[in-house]
């Protein structure tokens, strides 16, 4: 499931861990520039052995800037409690965004069901190499938006 979002929509220990970070990055308050943001929130269930089953909850708020695109990984609703919570910040000029370079037949079928994920390679701030990144998605109008606002936000900050 993925929906719009706002800063003011994020827990307050998210804001703050994700200030937090860029302080540590050098970075002045990454969230005040703020002008699309995204939310993805998936549970997966898991069969056990013993006990029956368990689920884990993954939430991913993409965050653009007019230079960044931060994004944030946790396993809860509060960064406070996921000890693995992490929070990267990529340079849009530095960010491709992967497109399908395959026949006409591939880009007509990628055009009537869109990708569930956002394939971007990027070198995040504090990285020692670059990566290609999958951002989890879902297939919406609020998805399609920031697709697109980052593709003009990366194409306007290369220019």
């Amino acid at each position: 499931m993925s929906h719009a979002i706002a800063v003011g929509d994020l827990p307050a220990s998210t804001a703050e861990f994700v200030r937090g970070q860029g302080r540590a990055r050098g970075l002045a308050d990454p969230l005040a520039a703020v002008t699309h943001g995204l939310r993805t929130e998936e549970e997966t269930m898991n069969r056990e052995s013993r006990g029956g089953p368990t689920s884990q909850r993954f939430v991913v708020e993409m965050l653009l800037t007019p230079e960044l695109l931060i994004v944030a990984h946790r396993q809860s609703d509060d960064a406070d409690t996921d000890p693995g919570a992490r929070v990267r910040f990529h340079r849009l000029d530095q960010v491709e965004i992967a497109t399908d370079k395959g026949s006409e037949k591939a880009v007509t079928a990628r055009l009537a069901m869109p990708a569930k994920s956002i394939p971007l390679t990027s070198r995040p701030l504090g990285g020692a190499k670059r990566a290609t990144y999958q951002l989890p998605i879902a297939i919406d109008p609020d998805v399609q938006r920031f697709r697109d606002a980052l593709a003009q936000a990366v194409e306007a900050a290369r220019a």
